[in-house]
């Protein structure tokens, strides 16, 4: 887990400069989508309740690296349009739905003369390298061998399509990052098994967990109109804190919270945005971060 500051800077130095091994144990090239760290001054907004500590440059790092993993991955123009889209494989979730179901991927548009491979940003903030050669074939499922002629134009290859599984907590995303071995294509994608979002006329708003025990939360905002102001409140144990959100031209918008209150030990965060013709909220639960003892960074 990467809770205390140290392990978090570690985390974020991984995900951007630690390359991942190949089967024929060659590092593959660095990818730029990875190199460049967002402009500090330009850092996704974080807030937290009076009394509480701010958040520090490196989680601050981290919440703006989560929202644009989550909103489009991270930027780059030559690859414009390429995402990961995850599909429920229905006979694969678990009776009564005790543990998170599986999900197939599909990187629709990406190189077939490529070979990929799997990175999974899981909701403890450690990273799960998959060793395996990733391929695509023409449909964009993933598999796990390169395609046979008759395999391209497959839209499930049960045993050799790659699947891959949720978190299993209310909120809670897993993000997944498909890397080529050349460094030149990296594509990106976000799955929340259960999501927390509050939705009415059309106008939403949705909590996503982005430290363990929702110590911080996404609070992201969708559906609303295009560049305008939106009030945002948010109540917890007690406390409440007021903001403005401006949307973008798409009517998105988002700002982490740093859920604690001064004295509590665990709580629900309820926000609240104002739109000119929506009230929408969502709830969730929070404890308070704990200092875990020393653990390895991946």
């Amino acid at each position: 887990m990467v809770r205390s500051f140290s392990q978090l800077a570690c985390f974020m130095m991984f995900v951007s400069f630690c390359l991942p091994i190949s089967s024929q144990g060659q590092h593959i090239k660095k990818p730029n989508v990875l190199k460049a760290l967002s402009n500090e001054a330009n850092l996704t907004r974080c807030i937290g309740f009076t009394g509480q500590p701010l958040a520090s440059k490196e989680q601050r790092i981290l919440f703006d690296r989560q929202a644009k993993w989550d909103a489009s991955g991270i930027s780059n123009p030559d690859q414009s349009g390429l995402r990961l889209r995850l599909v429920k494989i229905v006979d694969a979730v678990a009776p009564g739905g005790a543990a998170p179901a599986r999900y197939r991927v599909y990187a629709e548009g990406a190189p077939q003369d490529k070979v990929f491979v799997l990175n999974t940003w899981l909701p403890d903030n450690t990273l799960k390298i998959d060793p395996r050669d990733l391929y695509v074939n023409t449909q964009g499922l993933v598999m796990t061998h390169k395609p046979a002629p008759e395999e391209e134009i497959l839209m499930k290859a049960p045993g050799t399509e790659l699947d891959v599984q949720a978190g299993n907590q209310n909120g809670e995303p897993v993000r997944f990052v498909l890397t080529s071995r050349d460094g030149t294509t990296s594509i990106y994608g976000s799955l929340v098994e259960h999501p927390l979002v509050g939705d009415d006329k059309g106008c939403k708003v949705e909590a996503r967990i982005s430290l363990p025990g929702a110590a911080a939360v996404l609070i992201t905002l969708d559906g609303f109109p295009g560049k305008i102001n939106v009030p945002l409140v948010l109540v917890s144990a007690g406390a409440q804190i007021s903001e403005v959100l401006e949307t973008n031209s798409d009517g998105h918008a988002e700002i982490a919270v740093l859920t604690g209150v001064p004295g509590k030990t665990e709580g629900t965060l309820k926000a609240t945005a104002e739109g000119p013709n929506c009230l929408p909220s969502v709830s969730l639960p929070w404890k308070a971060a704990t200092e875990p003892p020393a653990a390895k960074t991946p």
